[in-house]
């Protein structure tokens, strides 16, 4: 034999094993590869599994292949395919070891399994935390609404007791009262915000104004908040201010308020800053700093970043009051407003907030002054007598809201007033009678507000579908609000309202 077919011989067989056993399973012959070399032997010396062959010998045609056998031999595991061939006398057994072909496929498929699995785990982790923020969402949205019912009977009947005759220390209780009031509201809105935010509903409102007028009001403000507690409040501006800007004046206020609110909590003693400085105007754009500095508590560095989570406040303060929502509301709105609030902070020497927001400079700006005051030409004509008594539906199922708005209004002498608490009686009425106006919950039983507003509008009279109607909602999101004017709201009013607002609304579409 040559010795390229002897090695090539050895090559090809170093995997395979034979035994040539007759039909009773002895074995006539063998070859010596990995298995062991058995003569005159039954084959069911070798491994228990040839206990099998005596089933099927007599009856073989041809062959029999059995996949992934385990054989185990001198303590050594081989994975085989084992083939059983009919010859004329007897049956070549064909054993092809197959251990590393097997072991890498198991090796690939544990790992493409572990992968699927890896990844079908962080599917569900995620999808686990997405319902858990729908379902915190979803929670603050329903307790926030269910809260403003009650809230906006509170803050009503607590301004109407303030109007009458009191002693002292019932008008010293009222002014607590209105004080806890403003604290609770204020609260609800930050709740609401953080929802709004997280939800993705946030919408900005770019509209021009005075920023100059703005910070006054917050220097007139926190110079008297600070002047409660006992620590100095100052206000600077550097740089030409520009006096009418182009942005969101509701959140800037509300980031602003809720920074120096912080600040005053954790100032016992000290002073609270206000800084406001012009970074650079370019293309009529204004990118301007605000900075709020204290000589409070200070923060350690580990917690400078998580107290910007939502409903996060530090154990070591000494402070537990309020929600823990205000930075969370900072950073939530500055990133709507393409900015991002940063923070330098000492322990037992004080913390600087800051962030930079870059304003449109309006090209050519309109004075126009909008006033929340009531119309007191109107309701001084309406008191004495020079014109009629306006005549008012009011469509509100919460009793409480029934009263308020009952009291708020007849306290004017200016309305009539018919009250109903269903809004699938609304359209009866107004046909029945004649309204100057209707003052609407939005979820009524039977029919929604905007539902009925809807029909109203479509109804054929003049007399009827053009009359105003104002409604009255918990549901404050900016595309809600939208949606019912589209129905054919004339405006909404969301609870818990002020008085003086909502007067002001219902005289104005009166005119």
């Amino acid at each position: 034999m040559s010795s390229f077919k002897k090695y090539s011989q050895e090559f090809i067989t170093k995997n395979l094993h034979f035994y040539l056993v007759d039909f009773k399973g002895l074995v006539v012959d063998s070859n010596a590869s990995f298995m062991p070399r058995v003569v005159n032997k039954n084959i069911t010396s070798i491994h228990p599994f040839f206990e099998c062959f005596s089933s099927f010998a007599d009856s073989l045609e041809k062959e029999i292949v059995f996949n992934c056998v385990h054989l185990e031999t001198n303590e050594k595991l081989f994975i085989t395919d084992v083939q059983f061939v009919r010859k004329e006398k007897e049956v070549l057994v064909v054993i092809q070891d197959f251990t590393q072909h097997y072991t890498t496929y198991q090796e690939v498929a544990q790992a493409r399994n572990e992968s699927i699995i890896n990844s079908e785990l962080i599917v569900l982790k995620n999808k686990e935390l997405q319902e858990r923020e729908e379902f915190k969402n979803s929670f603050i949205q329903n307790f926030s609404h269910e809260l403003r019912n009650p809230l906006t009977s509170i803050i009503s009947l607590t301004k109407l007791l303030a109007e009458t005759d009191l002693i002292g220390p019932q008008k010293e209780m009222i002014n607590f009262l209105l004080e806890s009031n403003s604290n609770l509201k204020l609260m609800l809105e930050d709740v609401l915000s953080i929802s709004t935010i997280a939800s993705n509903k946030l919408q900005l409102q770019e509209k021009a104004f005075n920023l100059n007028k703005l910070i006054n009001l917050l220097e007139f403000t926190y110079t008297a908040k600070a002047k409660q507690i006992g620590v100095e409040f100052s206000l600077k501006t550097i740089g030409k201010i520009p006096e009418i800007v182009e942005g969101d004046r509701l959140r800037l206020f509300q980031v602003l308020t809720n920074l120096l609110d912080n600040a005053l909590k954790f100032t016992e003693e000290g002073s609270v800053s206000l800084l406001v400085s012009l970074n650079q105007t370019r293309a009529n754009k204004a990118n301007i700093r605000f900075l709020v500095e204290d000589t409070g508590i200070g923060i350690p560095e580990k917690d400078q970043e998580s107290i910007f989570e939502s409903f996060k406040q530090l154990n070591n303060c000494g402070k537990t009051d309020g929600t823990g929502l205000g930075l969370a509301i900072v950073s939530g709105l500055l990133q709507k407003m393409g900015s991002k609030i940063k923070v330098e902070s000492v322990v037992g020497k004080g913390t600087k907030f800051f962030f930079d927001i870059t304003f449109k400079i309006p090209l050519k700006t309109k004075k126009t002054v909008v006033s929340k005051n009531i119309d007191k030409e109107l309701l001084s004509a309406i008191k004495s007598k020079n014109i009629k008594r306006f005549k008012l539906l009011i469509v509100e199922d919460d009793e409480q809201v029934q009263t308020v708005l009952f009291k708020v209004l007849i306290n004017t002498d200016c309305f009539y007033i018919d009250l109903i608490n269903d809004g699938s009686k609304v359209l009866q009425e107004v046909v029945n009678n004649s309204y100057d106006l209707i003052l609407m919950d939005v979820n009524l039983p039977n029919v929604l507000g905007n539902h009925v507003a809807r029909l109203i509008r479509d109804f054929p009279m003049d007399s009827i579908n053009k009359i105003p109607i104002i409604g009255l909602t918990a549901n404050v999101f900016n595309n809600q609000e939208k949606g019912y004017i589209k129905d054919g709201m004339n405006a909404v009013v969301s609870k818990p309202f002020d008085t003086e607002n909502l007067l002001e609304t219902i005289l104005r579409h009166l005119k």
